[in-house]
């Protein structure tokens, strides 16, 4: 029996070096995850009929005008018109006029007449439509024309047609395809003009059609030519080139989403895209690959690049920018022991207190050491996954499991912990709120509005929110999520 009184003191020196010892705080370096290239866009919207409205505004009215001299044959009084009396007869007959003038004896034939034609042209009507690239243009014109003719013969006066009555009209039709040169600018590739007379003008007098007359030889050409550069006119405000200078800096200029929190585009590459119509409206615009980020602190001032040499297109789709937002390790113990201390936690029929909890990392696992009360007097160590809940903005714990040294201490003198009740128990309740600030921008940036002048305004939305990964530091533990969103330079007046 005195033996084993001496051995008593052996024994509890034992069970106090099989206390569990704490795994140390040394977390694996963080390794953020390569962001997926993003895509600012710029998008550009046309209004056909503005554009057609801006062209008729510029045309000169009228649009063209002159005068043509032409030899024609013209054909008097036609066969059918009234039927000829008898005894008539041809011109080259001597007597012809003779009797004409003494029996009124019908006249039927045709001669070489000069033919003096002025002519003004009036734009009345344009209609400009976009499928896909291909456009459609409709441009209806009336005239206003006077002819004197003249022959060897007799001087027959001057017929007009437009001139104190209703014009005749023609509609002029042009297609093709619309772009943009590699500098940016509207690129308009046209097809042959069509022509189609909507009112046709006979001279009566002389049944002189204007259509086979004229075809308008020339006065095409002046209209086609005052069109198309009228057009290419008003398209020019559009100049992407032109647009891509303007908002350059802009582009690269620091936003600020929250106090002390900005949002730096840094664009790197740009594409024009191709235009795209649907009839009256066109949609076009920039892409702009950029790598966006976050920065915290005071105002960034990074240096403006030149403006980069467009291409032909740049890949990727949305916008992909990574978040970060952080809690002091004594802080979210903190929290924790809000949660858990002081407060018993049932675990089947047993009872378990924790009076104190600490948390840190060890390789790429969280270590939440609980200072028990009951059933043990002793720290023990559990390790497990951190994760973030984007949603509730929330960080807990899975797969939670004791570290080596307190499944044998455990083993020894509460074997009943070492169940997967208390560890369930802890999973659900070891949680707690995460940076608010981060929350707060989160927020701000699902329905970003910053006006960066120019007319335009820098709009983000927000598609999801994912978490990149947590990590801890010596003192921190580190969130980053991805958002997946879109960011785009539009109007102001949108």
């Amino acid at each position: 029996m005195k033996r084993l009184s001496c051995l008593l003191p052996l024994l509890w020196l034992a069970g106090c070096s099989s206390v569990p010892k704490a795994p140390p705080n040394a977390p694996q370096p963080a390794v953020p995850p390569a962001l997926p290239v993003s895509v600012i866009s710029m998008p550009v919207t046309l209004d056909l009929d503005q554009v057609a409205a801006q062209v008729l505004k510029a045309l000169p009215s009228p649009v063209a005008g002159g005068s043509q001299t032409m030899v024609l044959r013209v054909r008097f009084n036609p066969a059918g018109e009234r039927p000829l009396e008898p005894g008539s007869c041809s011109i080259s007959a001597l007597d012809c006029l003779k009797k004409k003038a003494a029996q009124a004896v019908a006249v039927d034939y045709t001669a070489p007449v000069e033919t003096v034609i002025t002519h003004q042209v009036y734009l009345r009507d344009l209609n400009l439509r976009l499928t896909g690239n291909r456009f459609a243009l409709a441009a209806q014109a009336e005239f206003a024309i006077n002819s004197r003719f003249k022959s060897k013969l007799a001087q027959f006066g001057v017929a007009s047609c437009g001139v104190n009555e209703a014009m005749p009209r023609v509609e002029f039709t042009l297609g093709g395809t619309l772009g943009w040169s590699p500098a940016g600018d509207v690129v308009i590739t046209p097809e042959p003009w069509g022509l189609k007379w909507l009112r046709p003008c006979n001279i009566t007098a002389f049944q002189l059609n204007l259509e086979s007359l004229l075809n308008l030889p020339g006065v095409r050409e002046q209209v086609r030519e005052a069109m198309q550069a009228a057009l290419a006119d008003a398209l020019k405000q559009v100049s992407l080139r032109a647009s891509l200078v303007r908002v350059w800096p802009e582009l690269n200029a620091p936003r600020e989403v929250q106090p002390a929190l900005w949002l730096l585009p840094q664009p790197e590459r740009v594409a024009f895209v191709e235009p795209v119509g649907n009839g009256r409206m066109v949609t076009t615009g920039l892409a702009v690959q950029a790598r966006p980020v976050l920065v915290s602190g005071a105002r960034p001032a990074p240096a403006v690049p030149p403006v980069p040499r467009p291409e032909r297109s740049v890949s990727g789709e949305g916008v992909h920018l990574a978040l970060k937002g952080d809690i002091a390790l004594a802080d979210a113990a903190a929290l924790l022991n809000r949660q858990l201390a002081g407060k018993p936690i049932k675990a089947g029929e047993h009872s378990v207190q924790i009076d104190n909890i600490r948390l840190y990392g060890y390789q790429d696992k969280a270590v939440i050491g609980l200072l028990l009360s009951k059933p043990v007097q002793a720290e023990i160590f559990l390790l497990g996954k951190p994760v973030f809940d984007v949603e509730k903005n929330e960080v807990r714990f899975e797969q939670l499991e004791y570290s080596l040294g307190t499944r044998d201490f455990l083993t020894r003198s509460a074997s009943w912990l070492l169940g997967g009740t208390f560890r369930s128990t802890l999973e659900q309740r070891a949680r707690f709120r995460f940076d608010d600030d981060m929350a707060g921008a989160l927020k701000e940036f699902r329905d970003l509005r910053r006006d960066i002048g120019h007319g335009l305004v820098l709009r983000g939305g927000i598609d999801r929110v994912r978490p990149l990964g947590l990590y801890f530091t010596q003192e921190r533990l580190e969130v980053q999520v991805l958002i997946d969103g879109r960011l785009a330079l539009e109007s102001a007046a949108k």
